[in-house]
């Protein structure tokens, strides 16, 4: 029977930081593709270039965790020193902290388009652009 034994303690393999930080940014990159077509919707009469930055930017950082992921675990199974489980745990709470860091980067970019549709005193002459709000389940 294989398990832990007396004595033994589990430890963090290279494959649970991939498993995991894939994950997260999977389950992230899933949610905002989501919120493009059912999430809360603002109509903006002039084009944002500050939205579509923050937009790039939580992109950017959903990539970044899907990054740690893959970086940790091939470094730590290249390098059998760097697999202890310190150097391992650090590359799984860096794939969290920057999903937590995209969905507070969408959070900011929503109170912006919320704040804009509110100060718009009109119809909108021409086309609008339509911002959807992607926030995230770590944005309180």
């Amino acid at each position: 029977m294989r398990g832990i034994k007396a004595g033994q303690h589990a430890s963090v393999r290279p494959w649970h930081v991939f498993v995991f930080g894939s994950a997260l940014g999977l389950v992230a990159l899933f949610e905002r593709v989501q919120g493009f077509r059912s999430g809360r919707q603002y109509v903006l009469c002039h084009e944002s270039p500050a939205l579509n930055h923050l937009t790039l930017v939580a992109l950017a950082l959903v990539a970044g965790a899907f990054l740690a992921a893959v970086v940790g675990a091939a470094t730590a199974t290249v390098r059998s020193k760097l697999s202890r489980p310190p150097f391992l745990i650090a590359c799984m709470v860096a794939a969290l902290a920057l999903v937590v860091a995209a969905d507070r980067v969408d959070a900011d970019g929503e109170q912006r388009a919320a704040k804009m549709t509110a100060e718009r005193e009109s119809a909108c002459d021409y086309t609008p652009q339509v911002y959807s709000a992607t926030p995230g389940w770590f944005s309180w």
